[in-house]
């Protein structure tokens, strides 16, 4: 909302958005905070939401690094009678150092505290975003029996999931979820990039905002030919791998200071010396990601066709914001890089790993979304092997289903997501 706006304006845009500011619950409503730890020895927290008559049934919601606990569906399944169970990830507000394995365990911890300790009989994940592919994932290698699971993580380093205890869900809801945030960034990463250490330097035959290229200023759409985008695409996969092996070189780089820490002949060396080695050994080299707002079918609407207007979800002028001083990946661990953010290393791809997604599955999303677009939605729905799977397209509803562009004007899309999603849950989960 603008500043200065009216006591009805607001009211208006809260009614019409259904926000909640969580000042309230619904009657009859208590929520409880939680805090629980994994086995790795994180706090996650959460808030259990419980309606006032018992309910068997719980929806939960997470998120690799958003606050889930004012979700605004939360207030919908709370009014439907089902319990809900927000839980915010070890890496809240900062995923600089996330990878996705570690938040399984997380996922993990919530799970047996859903089942066990509180008695819930049934539960439904719901990933909104990147909970989509967070939520999939821990469902695949939950539903995968020992010895099959994880064992490592993508550097090598040991993480044995095949001693976890990870129940596994009964249902799965997606909504406005992308296929991984590593396949997400390699569409939307800058391949004119020549330089990792200069954020302005451009190879002007990779670049999408260069008139000589097809871009042109809006109103007017952006013109790429098939032989750009093709180059632009292999550009982008060329560009990851780069930081691919960037990555890996430092992570080696610190293993080979770790390993002269472990030889007992260290101890003869001076105090200087033991004291520089320990400092390489702890030390961690970030990684600095410039322009990742970089996407032809941001501005050539013939690119993935949809109903959408122009822009990113974050950027309507991503031909400004693309050199900004914020983007996704910005400031990533080498490790955070290699297991979330890579198009090629991580392992968290929706896509991927929904196939082992044999549940009940409802994928919904916005034909308006400016970066997940329904041929994503189409290609995962496809790739779920359960029967019972359901497939929503919300015509003129944005990555937040607001209404957007268009074949949103005068629709409450929430209103419609809200309706489509209790009706699938009454039926498979009835009260």
């Amino acid at each position: 909302m603008a500043q200065g706006a009216s006591q009805d304006q607001t009211e208006a845009y809260l009614k019409r958005t259904r926000y909640t500011t969580f000042s309230s619950l619904p009657p009859g409503c208590h929520g409880e905070l939680v805090s629980l730890f994994t086995t790795d020895g994180a706090e996650i927290r959460a808030m259990l939401y419980t309606p006032p008559r018992p309910s068997r049934t719980v929806v939960t919601f997470s998120h690799p690094r958003v606050d889930v606990q004012r979700h605004f569906q939360i207030i919908d399944f709370l009014e439907a009678g089902y319990a809900v169970f927000a839980h915010n990830s070890r890496w809240l507000n900062n995923d600089v150092s996330t990878t996705h394995e570690h938040l399984l365990l997380d996922v993990a911890a919530a799970m047996r505290y859903l089942r066990g300790e509180r008695g819930f009989e049934q539960v439904v994940l719901l990933g909104t975003s990147g909970g989509g592919s967070l939520y999939t994932f821990y469902q695949a290698q939950a539903g995968t029996s020992p010895p099959g699971r994880l064992r490592d993580l993508p550097w090598g380093d040991p993480l044995d999931l095949n001693d976890e205890d990870m129940p596994q869900a009964d249902g799965v809801i997606l909504s406005a979820a992308h296929t991984g945030q590593g396949k997400l960034l390699a569409r939307i990463i800058d391949p004119s990039v020549v330089d990792e250490n200069d954020p302005m330097a451009v190879n002007p035959r990779l670049d999408m905002y260069d008139p000589a290229n097809g871009f042109r200023p809006r109103p007017e759409e952006s013109r790429y030919s098939e032989e750009f985008l093709e180059s632009f695409r292999v550009a982008q996969l060329d560009r990851v791998r780069r930081l691919d092996a960037l990555a890996f070189a430092r992570i080696e780089e610190q293993r080979t200071f770790r390993a002269v820490l472990a030889d007992p002949a260290l101890q003869r060396a001076g105090l200087r010396s033991q004291i520089e080695l320990r400092r390489r050994a702890a030390g961690t080299r970030y990684m600095v990601v410039y322009r990742t707002t970089a996407n032809p079918a941001y501005l050539d609407l013939r690119i993935e066709p949809s109903d959408r207007v122009q822009g990113g979800i974050w950027s309507l002028q991503p031909e400004v914001d693309n050199f900004g001083e914020w983007g996704l990946a910005r400031l990533v661990t080498p490790r955070a890089w290699l297991s979330t953010w890579s198009g090629i290393t991580s392992r968290a791809s929706l896509l991927d790993n929904a196939g082992g997604l044999h549940v009940p599955t409802l994928v919904i999303t916005g034909t308006a979304d400016r970066d997940i677009y329904p041929s994503d939605s189409e290609a995962v729905h496809r790739a779920v092997p359960h029967s019972d799977k359901s497939l929503v397209l919300l015509s003129g509803a944005d990555h937040y289903l607001l209404p957007s562009g268009p074949n949103g004007e005068g629709k409450d899309t929430r209103a419609e997501s809200r309706g489509h999603t209790r009706k699938w849950m009454l039926e498979r989960f009835p009260l």
